[in-house]
């Protein structure tokens, strides 16, 4: 049984133990270096994945040229994923898509200023005395639209 190849500090290390005793011709030595090197960048794979996760991610033709023209120069794409998700996830950003996110709260704004707009029509229509209930009522939807806005 051969010694595994990645205990070794050095190919010199490995092939030393392994021909201890022997005198080896070029062809043992030649398949022990290819042997040592299969061995050795199969173990530094195997601890490569289980420190870092892989994820693949597939792209379209026309996806893949828009991510090209965001690249710096001599930049990979990969590189700028990762570059990408790390700042996201430094941002704690809450959503994937804060586009959508930044839709629906303009939407919400645009509720409030329409319940708003409908109130005071109301309040003008009536042409009466517009009394503390009613003003109570508008201060709280200007309260509730003031929040909208520095929630954004």
């Amino acid at each position: 049984m051969q010694p595994e190849p990645w205990t070794y500090k050095t190919l010199h290390d490995y092939l030393d133990d392994l021909f201890r005793n022997k005198n080896p011709d070029n062809e043992e030595i030649i398949q022990a270096k290819t042997t040592y090197r299969r061995c050795y960048n199969t173990r530094l794979k195997q601890l490569q994945r289980e420190k870092f996760k892989e994820i693949i991610v597939i792209l379209s033709k026309e996806e893949l040229e828009l991510l090209k023209r965001k690249l710096e120069p001599q930049q990979s794409v990969s590189d700028y994923i990762k570059k990408l998700i790390v700042a996201y996830l430094d941002n704690n950003l809450t959503t994937l898509n804060p586009q959508n996110n930044q839709k629906k709260d303009l939407t919400q704004i645009e509720q409030q200023l329409f319940n708003l707009i409908d109130y005071l029509e109301s309040l003008i229509y009536q042409r009466r005395f517009v009394d503390n209930n009613q003003i109570g009522k508008l201060e709280q939807q200007l309260e509730q639209l003031q929040q909208k806005l520095e929630s954004m």
